[in-house]
């Protein structure tokens, strides 16, 4: 047993309190609001509950007394079968589906038990990945202080996100079964993992932009690891000048080694034999783990799919899963891409026509916007009006679902590549998983069609992972953990509820900053005073936070008279935009990361060829 792994097993009754407390303290929080906030997730799941207790199973895709009719995956509604057979013994009123918004005392506290029994599974997921995580961090912090470095682990992974009050009723539950497979793969079971990540993706569509990264690592370490060694051991040597930062910090296979490493991959794979001493490639062996791959995950959505397939409904069942007919924002603009898009042709439609008019003789304004390529629609402008439906731009292009489709495709290709191209070591699956999937949520949340701005949660989930081992993901992390949580805050609107929503999301951030600081600061950095984690401008976009809340909460409400009248939508705009500002910042900063390794792999693989 390596130095790492020992001081794990000695210190796991730390990280064991620290996952207790947290357990503790969730648990006391939302028994405390129980009577107090409930989302639109509530009736959503309740009748979802009525749908599939009280409908045959052929109705269900087809229901539609609610709004909130059933689109999610199949295994999802069958979950909700099983769990309405408990729902009956609470209250069976709860599953008519004609008892719409129907909220009494028992179906509240079932539903809240539902909450806390999912986030109690997420939470044990949690301390398990913890304890594999907590074991690779900085060697630094592990000498002095390994208690403190997974207790910290045990913090940002168990917690998963500060958006407990807005998060969707039993999403913890789908994010348990991720963390179960992401334990899987960091631990060699790949079989495992893919068989998990099925589930997942038969359980929550959104889960599906991580689909390339799951399919490439699959693809490349374990049914391509065919060699007479095995691809699922612990951990490998580290080579000199390897994995491990000047600040003595693991992470991620840099650029360059990454492309050393695919070099002499393919240097051995052209001389007949496997890295790392490993025998002659198997393309039998590498059947034979592609047919039990397949028929593991074929399995999977057979069970799922499979009776409404042969009742002739997947075509319905699709349109219930992709709705493009809601169009490509919500009434409340995700922090993605396409709010500053928008914010944009919201400008340009109120300003432009005037501009030119103080430009142009008049009655030729619209005749020379029209010459442009420019219809400013003054009705398609207005795209916050809390409608559902396509709503189109009035001056900037329409953007299409097969536009947003090839954009998120797009940005997933470095990730993919570099995915691809790195070494089969068992340590590289370790340091770069949770990196990649994170990448792949957050690309679907950045350019995704009609996107929830709650989706940004599932990208922070993975990041956490890796923001115990790598200070530059701490950094990251914090940036979009406030990005991602503040723009959540307009889901919580009356007044009653200010006070809950600032205080859990304060106190998370502080928590978050305050562990990973102590996780990666002086003296993981050879420095005697601790090194923030934010630099300069990182620092002042936290603080402008502050300054966008006093202006949304007191100066449009109170100050300005009547602006409250004349503009409502400017404080859901703005807080669209400029969380938008951090997510996108922290999304560059990981495309970056991955252009570099997939271009120093391809150069290296050139490289090869020549030679």
């Amino acid at each position: 047993m390596g130095r790492g792994a020992a001081k794990s097993v000695r210190s796991s009754p730390f990280l064991g309190a620290a996952c207790l407390q947290l357990a503790t303290v969730a648990t006391a929080v939302k028994l405390l609001l129980v009577p107090c906030y409930r989302s639109t997730d509530f009736e959503v799941h309740r009748n979802w509950l009525a749908i599939t207790h009280s409908l045959p199973i052929s109705k269900w895709y087809v229901e539609a007394t609610s709004e909130w009719t059933l689109d999610y995956p199949p295994l999802f509604a069958w979950f909700e079968w099983l769990l309405s057979r408990l729902a009956a013994l609470a209250d069976p009123a709860m599953l008519v589906v004609a008892n719409l918004e129907y909220a009494s005392t028992a179906t509240v506290l079932f539903q809240r038990g539902s909450v806390i029994v999912t986030d109690l599974l997420l939470l044990a997921a949690a301390y398990a990945l913890a304890r594999d995580v907590a074991s690779s961090g900085p060697d630094e912090v592990q000498e002095e202080e390994p208690h403190q470095q997974q207790h910290a682990a045990g913090i940002r992974i168990g917690s998963g996100s500060g958006g407990a009050l807005v998060s969707a009723w039993l999403v913890a539950g789908v994010e348990c079964v991720l963390l179960w497979s992401l334990h899987a793969a960091r631990t060699g079971r790949h079989l495992l993992s893919g068989l998990l990540f099925a589930i997942v993706l038969n359980m929550k569509h959104l889960f599906l932009y991580a689909a390339p990264a799951y399919f490439v690592y699959l693809l490349r370490h374990y049914v391509m690891e065919c060699g007479g060694g095995s691809g699922n051991g612990g951990g490998a040597a580290k080579r000199p000048g390897g994995d491990e930062g000047g600040d003595g910090e693991p992470r991620a296979p840099s650029a360059v080694s990454l492309a050393d490493a695919a070099g002499r991959k393919a240097a051995a794979r052209s001389r007949g034999s496997g890295s790392g001493g490993r025998g002659p490639f198997s393309w039998s062996m590498a059947a034979g783990r592609l047919a039990l791959l397949g028929g593991c995950v074929l399995a999977v959505f057979a069970a799922s799919f499979g009776p409404f397939i042969a009742m002739g409904q997947l075509p319905q069942l699709l349109r219930r899963l992709f709705p493009f007919g809601r169009g490509l924002l919500h009434a409340y603009w995700a922090a993605n891409a396409w709010a500053p898009y928008a914010a944009a042709d919201k400008l340009l439609a109120a300003t432009l026509p005037r501009l030119l008019g103080a430009l142009l003789p008049r009655g030729s304004v619209m005749r020379e916007m029209a010459l442009l390529g420019l219809r400013a629609r003054r009705a398609a402008a207005n795209m916050a009006d809390g409608r559902v439906g396509v709503s189109r731009f009035a001056v900037l292009p329409q953007v299409t679902p097969g536009a947003t489709a090839a954009a998120v495709l797009l940005a997933l290709l470095p990730c993919l590549a570099a995915l691809w191209a790195g070494d089969d070591r068992p340590q590289y699956v370790r340091r770069t998983l949770a990196r990649a999937l994170s990448y792949c949520f957050l690309c679907g949340f950045v350019y995704g069609y009609h996107v929830h701005e709650k989706a940004v949660l599932v990208a922070l989930l993975p990041l956490a992972v890796d923001a115990v081992t790598s200070r530059t993901a701490a950094r990251r992390f914090l940036l979009l953990s406030a990005a991602g949580h503040y723009g959540l805050l307009p889901l919580l609107f009356r007044p009653e509820e200010y006070g809950v929503k600032i205080l859990l999301t304060l106190s998370y951030a502080v928590v978050s900053h305050m562990a990973l600081a102590a996780l990666h600061g002086g003296k993981a950095c050879g420095k005697q005073r601790p090194a923030p984690l934010l630099g300069g401008a990182g620092r002042l976009y936290i603080v402008g936070f502050a300054v966008l809340e006093l202006y949304c909460s007191v100066v449009h409400v109170h100050v300005i008279p009547g602006l409250a009248t004349r503009l409502p939508f400017v404080p859901l705009m703005a807080t669209s935009v400029y969380c938008s500002l951090g997510v996108l910042s922290v999304w560059y900063d990981m495309a970056a990361e991955w252009l570099r390794e997939a271009g120093a792999a391809a150069s290296a693989a050139w490289k090869q060829k020549r030679s």
